[in-house]
């Protein structure tokens, strides 16, 4: 009876100085008593990731203890399936440009306004267009730029990022440089070589009577020496100037005659067409002299 109540003293003694090891499950859990597996979770019996409720929680859970406190223990749940992460939302697509104008439009190293219509003067056939957009991913295209005397237009389109688009217009006014002439005197075509012509006028003409045509009607005419025409040789010169500023000069050497040089030209005419006119009358009286003889 005394050893019982030894064994029985000692065994009470043993339960306090060495307690039982109770085993926790790691990890935190929410207001409801519940958590997802993230650490040993097959040592648990559980699923990575799964999501199970512990006592205390408000989910339904059977539990099983053994009336020993040196036993271990853990709490058996009801297990859910893993609710999936939600994946992030992709990024959204940039949004392109719309900007599809012109910053600064440049003709042959020379800046001009950047308008819808721009004006352009020149005296040469092509041109060298340099074009910049306020927008470097914005493309443009430059119409023909061959240019034919007078009004050209030369189109520039600009195309945005986006696809959007605007027209612009560029006009281009190429000078002439025609200093073609054609000159009449008395009603006679004059006929120039190397721009030089030579005419010869009665001393009674003071004054040269001419008209003119000039192949492009942008350009101008200037005449010197035409008036007041002295005995002997006389320059009448045409200065004429082209629509881009070209000159050209026409000169006509006009010989006046003196009153003593026509008398001796009249003279000699009637030398001249009194000799033939003998001649001519010899000839036939010769002939006819000749006939007469042959029928005798």
């Amino acid at each position: 009876m005394k050893l019982r109540k030894v064994l029985f003293s000692f065994c009470c003694f043993a339960l306090i100085i060495f307690p039982g090891n109770v085993f926790a499950h790691p990890g935190r859990t929410d207001s409801s008593g519940c958590h997802y597996c993230r650490t040993n979770c097959e040592q648990w019996g559980l699923s990575y990731g799964e999501y199970h409720c512990h006592n205390g929680g408000s989910s339904s859970s059977s539990s099983s203890s053994s009336s020993s406190s040196s036993s271990n223990t853990y709490n058996s749940t009801t297990t859910y399936e893993a609710t999936p992460e939600p994946s992030p939302s992709p990024e959204p697509e940039p949004v392109k440009s719309s900007d599809n104008a012109l910053k600064s439009v440049t003709i042959d190293g020379a800046s001009i306004d950047v308008n819808d219509e721009m004006e352009y003067e020149t005296n040469k056939e092509k041109l060298t267009i340099t074009v910049e957009t306020n927008d470097s991913k914005a493309e443009y295209t430059v119409g023909n730029k061959s240019l034919v005397v007078g009004e050209n237009i030369i189109p520039i389109q600009v195309t945005a990022e986006d696809g959007s688009e605007k027209s612009y217009t560029l006009k281009v006014h190429r000078l002439s440089n025609n200093t073609n002439i054609k000159v009449f005197v008395d009603g006679s075509a004059i006929t120039f070589k190397d721009h030089k012509a030579n005419i010869t006028v009665s001393s009674s003409v003071n004054d040269l009577n001419y008209t003119y045509e000039l192949e492009d009607e942008k350009s101008k005419v200037e005449i010197t020496g035409d008036q007041d025409l002295k005995p002997g040789e006389n320059t009448v010169v045409f200065h004429v100037t082209a629509e881009d500023g070209t000159t050209e000069e026409y000169s006509i050497i006009v010989d006046k005659t003196t009153k003593t040089e026509e008398i001796i030209t009249t003279i000699l005419s009637i030398a001249v067409i009194g000799g033939i006119g003998y001649g001519i009358y010899y000839y036939f009286k010769k002939k006819k002299k000749k006939s007469l003889q042959e029928k005798k």
